[in-house]
């Protein structure tokens, strides 16, 4: 029998980051004059790059993720309101790349027009809000997919996906949500799903999750 240790609720960071929803609104307000604004389908990857001249996104409506090149690992995802390339994260555009989780409405402004803005509004207080935020989120989720044990890593990301806007928590299995964010092999986390559903504590439906109960501190697997 295989034991997967307790999880340590107090190692999730998450639960001690608060959105500036304020700061980002107030950003938006003054950006959005200016912006390019558009309409996107889902599951559209967005070029961040226009003329050569990097761009902010600024996200209306809508959630998106932000993904690595080179092995499709999601790093980070946000529900709108938002705002994304104002740290020099998205500068490095041959390695990540943002792509929208459903129907959206954004607004591209290049990051010179969006400073000037800032600088006479007097704004870099709200910015450097934004910027804390956006690094707590990177920073915990870098910890959670490396720091703790598989069945940890598990019960993270079940919680964030129940914790997701029903366009995405229904369109996408609880597997495929937890692969796409993690390194975990994929008979591992079929296995310890189907464990958890057989104990009740989540309930799927064609992979999709329906409804999450109290999950385990800790979960044994058959070999």
């Amino acid at each position: 029998m295989e034991t997967i240790p307790r999880v340590q609720h107090d190692t999730d960071l998450l639960r001690t980051i608060t959105k500036p929803i304020d700061d980002i609104d107030k950003l938006i307000r003054c950006l959005a004059p200016k912006c390019n604004q558009m309409l996107m389908d889902g599951r559209r990857n967005i070029g961040i790059v226009k003329e050569n001249q990097h761009q902010c996104l600024v996200l209306f409506r809508g959630t998106m993720s932000l993904y690595r090149n080179n092995d499709g690992l999601i790093i980070n995802s946000e529900t709108s309101p938002f705002i994304f390339g104002m740290n020099s994260q998205l500068r490095y555009s041959r390695h990540i790349y943002l792509r929208t989780q459903e129907t959206s409405s954004i607004g591209l402004i290049s990051i010179n027009e969006a400073h000037k803005i800032i600088a006479e509004q007097q704004l870099w207080e709200n910015v450097s809000r934004l910027l804390e935020y956006s690094s707590a989120k990177v920073y915990a989720h870098c910890f959670k997919v490396s720091k703790l044990s598989c069945y940890e890593i598990i019960v993270h990301q079940l919680i964030e996906l129940n914790n997701e806007p029903e366009a995405i928590k229904n369109k996408i299995t609880a597997a495929n949500y937890i692969l796409s964010r993690t390194f975990l092999s994929r008979s591992g986390v079929m296995r310890t799903l189907a464990k958890l559903k057989q104990l009740g504590a989540i309930q799927l439906h064609r992979g999709v999750l329906v409804t999450m109960n109290q999950l385990p501190p800790s979960l044994k697997l058959s070999e």
